[in-house]
């Protein structure tokens, strides 16, 4: 058995359990009490701007290949995202782990060189990225001046807060400046002699694909700029995904509470060890929805509603990614 499929299956066994272990201690029941109070009309409103999210996100990066003069259906830029989304949920981290897929599914259907595409896919997602910790400052800000919280607590999102945004910055300054800091890495990585022939092989595609990406920062600033904008819109909806929840329960959230949730919650979700964060996203949920005053049992309802919205992703992924694979078959027989 190769090692990641044994860190896979090690990281589902150890979710579950974790998970089981939560919903067994809290009460299953009480939990699925609290969706029949949310009812078809909740369950219905929080799937709708759920699916919202990603239609706005891959409108952005259908603008981002435009931009690139690549017009493609919107079906398959909708189909590549969905299934890029599905492969990453499946994965440790629900952030990058889906994006190959896409980049080759895409290059491949339209025969677009992969460097092109690649450059597209990590555009669209650090806007996403952008726009996401955007908010994130915007809760943690709020947490400072709002939440008497333990020290420990307010140490670990100053720091993580000072972290990404000095990433993020960086790494936007030199995509101004095309500074090509990638390249330089890999150049680096080259001298070790274990992976020299590797690095050797892909240096020309990353300097290449770091090329492509200037372009949208410097030549396509007005699509990114306006790609940007989408991403905004759909990092407010999922800001605003508690509020929509809570809202059938008759808890009505404020935004300061809002901000804090949406800080914490996606913290958590930077650092998961298991596949779609099983039962880490779920005992995550608990503490943190603790602090605004949810019960356990709603905060977990809650859970159990996002992944409910994630699995409809992942079946619809499933179904695409079936007839893709049928078709290809049926024309290759003729």
């Amino acid at each position: 058995m190769k090692r990641e499929s044994l860190i896979f299956i090690i990281g589902v066994i150890a979710g579950s359990i974790l998970l089981f272990l939560t919903f067994y201690f809290i009460g299953i029941q009480k939990v699925f009490f609290q969706l029949r109070v949310v009812g078809f009309l909740g369950v219905g409103v929080f799937l709708l701007n759920a699916f919202f999210i990603f239609f706005i996100d891959a409108v952005s990066w259908h603008i981002i290949l435009k931009s690139y003069g690549h017009y493609l259906p919107f079906k398959d830029v909708l189909t590549a995202k969905l299934v890029g989304i599905a492969i990453g949920y499946l994965t440790p981290s629900m952030y990058i782990g889906g994006e190959p897929v896409r980049i080759y599914m895409t290059s491949k259907k339209h025969n677009i060189p992969i460097t092109t595409i690649g450059a597209t896919v990590i555009v669209n997602k650090f806007l996403e990225l952008g726009a996401g910790l955007f908010f994130v400052y915007l809760g943690s800000i709020w947490v400072l001046i709002e939440y008497s919280l333990p020290w420990q607590l307010y140490l670990v999102i100053l720091t993580l807060d000072i972290i990404f945004g000095l990433g993020m910055g960086f790494i936007f300054v030199n995509f101004i400046y095309e500074n090509k800091i990638f390249t330089s890495l890999v150049t680096f990585l080259e001298r070790i002699k274990p992976l020299s022939k590797i690095i050797r092989k892909i240096e020309p595609k990353v300097s290449e694909i770091e090329d492509e990406v200037f372009l949208a920062f410097n030549q396509h600033k007005r699509a990114t700029a306006f790609a940007f904008f989408l991403n905004m819109i759909a990092g407010f909806l999922i800001f605003l995904k508690p509020a929509i929840f809570f809202y059938f329960l008759q808890i009505f959230l404020k935004l300061s509470q809002l901000s804090l949730l949406f800080a914490l919650t996606h913290l958590l979700l930077a650092f998961q060890f298991t596949p779609a964060g099983l039962g880490i996203f779920e005992v995550g949920a608990v503490g943190i929805y603790k602090l605004v005053g949810i019960q356990a049992n709603k905060a977990l309802a809650y859970s159990l509603m996002n992944r409910m919205s994630d699995f409809a992703e992942v079946g619809m992924a499933a179904f695409l990614a079936v007839n893709l694979g049928l078709k290809r078959i049926f024309k290759s027989k003729k």
